[in-house]
């Protein structure tokens, strides 16, 4: 099993939170969970950021252009940054939709499986 949770430190003085990861021992995946903690970590940093600076997501921040554009910068110049804002955009677009069509279906097939 697979999971996220959140744990409340009781240090609301200084607003920390912790998100725990968390997998079956039957999973070795070390090098990956390592990997994927320090990405959501560069996520949640810059999303904190985010929220300071502009406030809540808004749809009129328009986060599925944003992610296109970060994805041609990242296509040209490889840097792992644009990837996380990618990451980030892809979450604000869930909350704050531009896509008009916007929707969730777990049962949608891959469009890349078995073809990349």
């Amino acid at each position: 099993m697979v999971g996220v949770g959140i744990i409340d430190r009781g240090n609301l003085e200084r607003g920390e939170m912790e998100i725990k990861l968390w997998w079956s021992d039957k999973i070795k995946c070390p090098e990956t969970m390592g990997a994927a903690t320090n990405f959501f970590q560069a996520m949640i940093k810059r999303l904190i950021v985010g929220e300071i600076r502009y406030g809540p997501a808004k749809k009129e921040q328009k986060y599925m252009t944003r992610l296109r554009l970060e994805l041609n910068e990242y296509k040209k110049k490889g840097n792992m940054e644009q990837l996380i804002n990618i990451a980030n955009y892809a979450l604000l677009e869930s909350m704050a939709p531009e896509n008009g069509k916007f929707h969730f279906d777990s049962a949608v097939e891959s469009v890349t499986r078995g073809k990349v």
